[in-house]
């Protein structure tokens, strides 16, 4: 009988300290749980905020391509002889003046 008791209370004692063990791993794996959660959620707000920004800069770029292709073309090309050889000249260049540069002397 003593042999039995002492087996049972070794078993009762292995059990408490499986149980505290498992608790304690319960606990650590919560924490990770919650660390992760934090993570994820900083992790989906720079997501939209990326998203946002390509979404801003895919407009600019689509404005900015309308602009390009809706401006008239003020633009001519002629072509001069200089030298005796035959050179394309460009007249009136897109944006030339409006970025402050100086004109191109004219012929």
């Amino acid at each position: 009988m003593t042999k039995t008791r002492t087996d049972h209370k070794q078993r009762a004692l292995e059990l408490s300290i499986a149980l505290e063990i498992t608790k304690f791993q319960r606990d650590a794996y919560r924490d990770q749980i919650e660390k992760l959660e934090k993570r994820l959620m900083a992790a989906d707000h720079r997501a939209e905020l990326a998203e946002q920004r390509l979404h801003d800069s895919t407009r600019m770029l689509s404005n900015l391509a309308l602009q390009a292709v809706s401006s008239p073309a003020r633009s001519t090309a002629t072509e001069v002889l200089v030298d005796g050889k035959s050179i394309l000249r460009l007249n009136n260049p897109i944006n030339f003046a409006s970025h402050g540069r100086i004109k191109p002397p004219s012929a």
